[in-house]
């Protein structure tokens, strides 16, 4: 699993985790709520800064393939061995999808919001530091999800 969608759903299951313990547990978890935020606000940034990395990553490797005219071996998985085109030019990176990490992204954002409505409605979380959460990560809570 690539990095920016690993990191994504580690976050994310910690996140929802938290959401789900006891009162006494959930306020000892308040006074590491910075921090949490903090981790779900690095995976989201991890995941936009995504494609500007791979662009890189990809360009620089196409690059010093064709300037060393690089070829590779190739794996045959009918015949168990090497391919018989083999040896080839190795193709880019391939890169993960826009829905791929979109689906991250929210997971992300949703489990950070479970937290803090578990936190607000156990009367563990200020309103006004609620709405800063939710401003800052852009998360998906609504005025109806308070009640």
């Amino acid at each position: 699993m690539p990095y920016s969608t690993e990191k994504a759903a580690l976050i994310a299951d910690q996140l929802r985790r938290l959401a789900t313990q006891h009162p006494h547990q959930l306020a000892g978890q308040l006074s590491n709520l910075e921090f949490w935020m903090a981790e779900a606000a690095a995976a989201i940034a991890v995941i936009g800064d995504y494609p500007a990395r791979f662009r890189r990553l990809r360009d620089a490797q196409v690059a010093w393939v064709s300037s060393r005219d690089v070829k590779v071996r190739f794996y045959c998985p009918a015949c168990q061995g090497e391919c018989e085109f083999s040896p080839g030019t190795p193709s880019a990176p391939h890169r993960i999808s826009s829905q791929q990490m979109d689906a991250a992204r929210d997971d992300v954002r949703r489990a950070a919001a479970q937290l803090l409505l578990r936190l607000y409605q156990s009367g563990l979380l200020a309103s006004s530091e609620l709405d800063r959460h939710v401003n800052a990560l852009e998360l998906p809570i609504e005025s109806e999800d308070l009640g």
